[in-house]
């Protein structure tokens, strides 16, 4: 019989991560590297992505085998209530106009929203089920244009690496706040992937040095069963264990979120649409307050 484990809950923690290096591609010129490389200020170290013992120690302590039961789906649209979203005037002010113009759209209020409210880069989890997923690939690719990432919110595996691919015509120089990296890395057009190493579970956040303005939030989970929204509202999440869950929205730019419990039925998809509220005269909580 498969082995039953306690059930996942939604741990967004903010926390300071130990030193892990990443390795750089070749080239040691910055924006001078040849088509089709990645660059570093300067030499490093090839350093390895987290020791799979530590990941298993915090994704799968009781050493299960993968989940090989009946599984289901859930979809639906997350939407706001409420105010719209404020300008972000500071914000504003640092992006140039003309060739950051989709910037402006992208960074220059507190969220995003779609036309009937739908609500983007909010991140959605289903916990509450038994049994360990791993997760599916070893890496989270995230592209780079128009001087921004191309979300606000990033969610991936603990295990995972981060991988920034610019696919726009300027040079991107993407860093992980919260963990350290060994050199300077940078995405040029047409260049290989940058790869950033969380090192532990918890949120970080995802810069640009050569665009102060562009910002992503990372959550770095135990487990694979999430989503994250576009400017149309709608997820769909996978692979879930058959039996009762929790489907959780949390939008980062404010701290309130969501949820709702869940029957999954093998083979059968569970449609679930959340609504998150926001009020521009209340304080947002702190991020630490968000789901768990």
């Amino acid at each position: 019989m498969l082995a039953r484990k306690p059930a996942l809950m939604l741990v967004l923690v903010l926390a300071s991560t130990t030193a892990c290096r990443s390795k750089p591609s070749a080239g040691s010129g910055g924006t001078n590297a040849a088509p089709g490389t990645s660059a570093s200020a300067e030499p490093a170290p090839e350093s390895p992505a987290v020791p799979p013992e530590e990941v298993q120690r915090a994704v799968n302590p009781g050493n299960e085998k993968p989940y090989s039961g009946p599984i289901g789906t859930v979809n639906g649209t997350v939407r706001v209530s409420g105010d719209p979203a404020p300008e972000l005037t500071s914000v504003l002010a640092k992006i140039p106009p003309g060739r950051c113009d989709d910037a402006r759209a992208f960074y220059g209020k507190l969220f995003r929203e779609g036309p009937n409210r739908e609500l983007g880069d909010v991140l959605v989890g289903v916990t509450g089920y038994k049994g360990f997923v791993p997760a599916r690939a070893p890496g989270k690719l995230v592209k780079a244009r128009g001087c921004a990432f191309e979300s606000r919110t990033i969610a991936m595996t603990f295990g995972q690496q981060l991988e920034v691919l610019n696919k726009g015509p300027e040079t991107f120089i993407p860093e992980l706040v919260g963990a350290h990296q060994a050199a300077l890395l940078v995405a040029v057009p047409g260049g290989d992937p940058v790869k950033l190493f969380p090192t532990q579970v918890g949120q970080f956040k995802l810069v640009d040095r050569s665009h102060e303005f562009a910002k992503a939030d990372v959550f770095v989970l135990k487990y694979p069963t999430v989503a994250v929204t576009g400017l149309d509202g709608k997820f769909s999440i996978d692979g879930i264990p058959a039996g009762e869950v929790s489907v959780t929205a949390y939008l980062p730019a404010t701290g309130q979120q969501a949820s709702q419990h869940v029957t999954i039925t093998a083979g059968e998809t569970a449609s679930v649409d959340l609504t998150i509220p926001f009020a521009a005269a209340k304080p947002a909580p702190s991020a630490s307050a968000g789901p768990r």
